[in-house]
């Protein structure tokens, strides 16, 4: 984000999108999505307008550029009931369609909603033309702005969507496979004491698809995904690719070359045997649920790790 810059997120949630045409198969709504997205890009439009900005810079920042980063997320879920493995080629194809998709619909409906109140004050039709994200885009979007100018400067982002996706029935985040089939999640409560909520996942408990987990796939086959939510996000995509823990410094080093050379903006890489501890952990439990997760503290003092 640049100085004073809001991050105005809004993520499409896939699995939404899967249709049961008859028992136990399943296709997906390209049309239905296609529809939805101009009403979400005039609903965040809105947002930039009706925001109340606790200083002028941020509002002249918004208002100037009027950027925001529509995603998605439940991608592994959806992919995966279709029946496409996480990482696969066919997977990667279904992939590249979603985000193409998204982002071409989200340029076009910028680009009439130009035409009905006008483009961001920022607007240069020459250079914006000229950007090499835009070029990728289709030949009549890129004709459309063009013609009416873009309402938004920016308009694809790929949030982690965490709490977002738990909201949403805890769905896969984002464009990130599925973290565990299920887990426990410790829950503080508004009376500062702990809960524990058992948590399973969207595929697993509606479908019954036990989706490919985090730690199950290769960092090649996350920096794929990586890879190709990339190409289609104007902004900054949330991706962590998981390695294992005996990785050598060399392997570990050819990750971020990979993703250079790819054209991504950014990698992370996350090792469980790392000394910072993910939002969510499998512990080992005594009890039938064998894979678990749990709220882990880490206490900079002594250096020890705790999970509860």
């Amino acid at each position: 984000m640049p100085p004073y810059g809001a991050c105005l997120l809004g993520s499409v949630n896939l699995v939404k999108y899967v249709k049961e045409y008859q028992p136990g198969h399943y296709k997906f709504d390209w049309e239905g999505l296609k529809d939805d997205l101009p009403v979400i890009v005039r609903a965040q439009d809105n947002v930039i307008d009706n925001t109340v900005y606790p200083l002028p810079e941020q509002e002249a920042e918004a208002k100037n550029k009027r950027r925001m980063g529509i995603g998605y997320t439940g991608l592994a879920n959806a992919g995966e009931v279709l029946g496409y493995v996480y990482g696969s080629h066919e997977f990667l194809k279904f992939h590249d369609k979603v985000a193409k998709l998204i982002a071409n619909e989200c340029y076009r409906a910028s680009a009439v909603l130009a035409k009905e109140k006008g483009s961001f004050p920022l607007f240069d039709k020459e250079k914006y033309l000229e950007g090499k994200f835009i070029k990728r885009l289709d030949r009549d979007v890129q004709e459309l702005i063009a013609e009416n100018g873009i309402r938004n400067s920016h308009l694809t982002s790929i949030a982690p969507t965490g709490t977002i996706s738990l909201g949403a029935d805890n769905v896969s985040g984002g464009c990130e496979p599925v973290f565990s089939h299920y887990y426990d999640r410790t829950i503080i409560t508004d009376d500062g004491g702990k809960k524990v909520e058992r948590v399973s996942d969207y595929g697993f408990r509606v479908w019954g698809v036990k989706g490919k987990t985090a730690d199950e796939c290769t960092p090649d086959e996350h920096l794929s995904v990586l890879v190709t939510a990339s190409k289609w996000v104007d902004s900054a995509v949330s991706k962590t690719l998981n390695i294992g823990d005996n990785i050598g410094w060399e392997e570990f080093k050819s990750i971020y070359v990979k993703a250079w050379k790819a054209g991504c903006k950014g990698a992370t890489t996350f090792r469980a045997a790392g000394k910072r501890y993910g939002v969510l952990n499998k512990v080992d439990v005594e009890e039938e649920l064998v894979e678990e997760g749990a709220a882990c503290y880490y206490d900079p003092l002594t250096g020890k790790k705790s999970c509860e």
